[in-house]
């Protein structure tokens, strides 16, 4: 079984996406064995009241519940985000959520964010953090991604200390990392943290070689230093294209990453953090 733990459909403002509709990313999946993906819609990234997103997402894969696994995307700072968690946990059958503080202006440690992660605690679902969207690099000069993080303002992508900073505050949820870059620049306190943590990091940025790069990083290295349990496939479609992520597991050698470990990495640890059954 191949579950790919990020995907997307919806419309990006800065730049033509291909293949971005359920019926669009289908097709990709079919053509490259994927059995089953996490989606969110994008346009909630954008909207002020994400909820209308949600809703677009659970009319979108009604059709297709037996291949996509929706997950809803929360603002904590907008008043009825709680009635919101629940309609899109208890109405939608979503399950996850997405949180995106570098559009949405807020803090990760915003009292709101802690009090929204903990909600997801408590329905006994897991909630994703993207580090990034695109490459900061090649953005949109309107594409404007502010990190608000010690009362300052910072014009850059989520780091893995960013995320421990909130396992610390919640460490008994789920988490899923998604644009991860483990084993790069987090701090000791902060792999002590995550090692802990019921959370997998994607593929996306992930190198099939135990080499780390500029803009990536090993996942032989991660294995090694945060366990098998850590990792999850995903493409970030239709961001990405659809062919390299699965090069990255499948050019590891043997005593790198055997049948049982690409296994987890495929489906095991998705299957996990989800609370599904394969």
């Amino acid at each position: 079984m191949r579950i790919d733990i990020h995907a997307y459909v919806g419309h990006w403002p800065f730049r033509q996406l291909r293949g971005n509709s359920c019926e669009g990313l289908l097709a990709k999946m079919n053509e490259f064995g994927i059995d089953k993906a996490v989606i969110s819609n994008i346009n909630g990234i954008f909207y002020k009241n994400t909820q209308p997103a949600n809703e677009e997402l659970y009319q979108a894969v009604k059709p297709y519940r037996d291949r996509f696994i929706p997950f809803a995307i929360i603002n904590p700072t907008y008043a009825d985000w709680k009635y919101d968690l629940d309609v899109c946990c208890n109405d939608f059958e979503m399950k996850g959520l997405r949180l995106y503080p570098q559009y949405h202006d807020y803090e990760i440690t915003n009292p709101a964010c802690i009090d929204l992660v903990k909600a997801a605690r408590d329905y006994d679902i897991p909630v994703a953090f993207s580090l990034r969207l695109t490459d900061l690099r090649q953005r949109s000069w309107l594409d404007v991604q502010k990190v608000r993080f010690d009362e300052k303002i910072y014009d850059e992508q989520l780091t893995l200390d960013d995320i421990a900073t909130v396992v610390n505050e919640v460490p008994d949820a789920k988490y899923i990392v998604l644009h991860a870059r483990p084993c790069v620049y987090e701090k000791e306190e902060s792999i002590n943290i995550l090692k802990k943590a019921e959370i997998v990091f994607d593929t996306v940025r992930g190198s099939g070689v135990p080499v780390t790069g500029p803009n990536g990083y090993s996942i032989v290295q991660t294995l090694q230093k945060y366990g098998k349990e850590k990792v999850a496939f995903g493409t970030a479609a239709p961001f990405m294209d659809y062919c390299s992520p699965f090069i990255r597991i499948e050019v590891m050698k043997a005593d790198e990453a055997d049948e049982e470990i690409k296994q987890l990495l495929w489906s095991g640890n998705a299957l996990r953090i989800l609370g599904m059954r394969d």
